[in-house]
């Protein structure tokens, strides 16, 4: 079943927020304001991780809430984005 769960930092920034998921290296979005930034992360990371399903590369395992809080900046965010990368499916992607 193609549906994740991974945590984002959320960090504000000059021109609203930018968003990383650490489990997940160069997955990153923005968004002027929280509610774009989380709209943002769930298309982002429904993306990163089709990809990763196409290539046949294992889905990395999530690290935990405690882990992450633990190294995010002080002024930032957590959230958990939740995806399922079925509703993708039929969306054309750049290589």
């Amino acid at each position: 079943m193609p549906f994740y769960s991974f945590y984002g930092v959320f960090e504000p920034d000059e021109r609203g927020y930018s968003v990383s998921f650490p489990d997940l290296k160069g997955c990153l979005t923005c968004g002027d304001d929280m509610g774009e930034a989380l709209v943002r992360a769930k298309y982002t990371l429904e993306g990163y991780l089709s990809e990763y399903e196409d290539l046949d590369k294992g889905i990395p395992v999530p690290s935990s809430l405690e882990t992450v809080k633990a190294n995010m900046p002080e002024d930032a965010n957590v959230i958990l984005v939740e995806i399922n990368t079925e509703d993708s499916r039929g969306i054309e992607r750049l290589r």
